[in-house]
């Protein structure tokens, strides 16, 4: 392969004229510098290509990152819209249970518990019911059938075993209710 190589060398410089006696150069010399020339081509040729094919796998990598990294943009935002549904839905899912705890707050003031004593067995702060008992106050007053629930339960009568009107023993059944057991 390589004589073939070398023979095609030759007769191309001879074909430009650089070969022969007319050239001040022996025939020997110029296809040594004829083959050196296509060896050096191809070894650049060979770099070139082993270079494009480099920049094609870095062009494809980098494709693939910017792909990746949108696509996952997308599902993050996705799951944040998704959440922030899920969010507001539970919020105002969450308002009549909030309003009926604030209204078992004034239940227990009505009751003659004092507010440290509320916020103790409530696991509030006693800013918080302070709070919560300003807001219920000042605010909107409970609905009909709020205050009939407030009316329906026992009254707790400090000192007293069951809460008057119950059952004794029904472990807190409403009034006039027969326990079981």
């Amino acid at each position: 392969m390589l004589i073939s190589v070398y023979r095609e060398g030759i007769q191309g410089v001879c074909h430009l004229g650089f070969c022969g006696y007319g050239s001040g150069m022996s025939g020997r010399i110029s296809a040594s510098r004829a083959s050196a020339a296509r060896a050096a081509q191809q070894a650049k040729a060979a770099r070139d290509a082993e270079r494009l094919r480099r920049e094609r796998q870095v062009e494809s990598a980098l494709t693939d990152f910017y792909e990746q990294t949108g696509r996952a943009d997308q599902l993050r935002e996705s799951a944040s819209a998704r959440a922030a549904k899920v969010v507001a839905d539970a919020e105002a899912a969450a308002k009549e249970p909030e309003r009926l705890a604030k209204l078992a707050v004034v239940r227990l003031q009505d009751l003659g518990e004092p507010r440290d004593q509320i916020a103790e067995l409530t696991g509030l702060t006693l800013a918080e019911v302070r709070a919560v008992l300003a807001e219920v106050a000042g605010g909107r007053k409970p609905q009909a059938d709020e205050r009939s629930a407030a009316a329906a339960a026992p009254e707790v009568v400090p000192g007293a075993a069951e809460p008057v009107g119950a059952v004794a023993g029904s472990g807190g059944t409403g009034p006039g209710e027969a326990t079981k057991g």
